[in-house]
């Protein structure tokens, strides 16, 4: 019986160095944005404001936490901070900033 993916580590490509030197560029590039913008965030209506800033600041902290290369020993944790999911909240918020333009 295999285990749910959520007990198993992220994909070994996760764990290369072109994964976190991905990760790191991905988000100083996302961080540069939002502060040298913000009106693109703030010019949103309050409720999908607030959702955006949530995923903005998971995905800067989760791409930057896999960007240094840390990589945590629980596999919860790994999936919350790794490469799969912080690219992805990290490309939402680049649609999004870039259709706010």
């Amino acid at each position: 019986m295999s285990r749910p993916w959520y007990a198993s580590r992220p994909p070994a490509w996760c764990r290369t160095q072109p994964a976190h030197l991905a990760s790191l560029l991905l988000s100083a590039m996302v961080a540069i944005w939002m502060l040298l913008g913000p009106d693109a965030i703030a010019s949103m209506q309050t409720g999908p404001r607030y959702l955006m800033l949530l995923v903005a600041l998971w995905g800067l902290g989760a791409g930057f936490t896999h960007g240094v290369g840390l990589v945590p020993r629980h596999a919860t944790r790994a999936w919350l901070l790794g490469a799969p999911l912080s690219w992805c909240l990290l490309l939402i918020t680049l649609v999004t900033l870039a259709s706010s333009q």
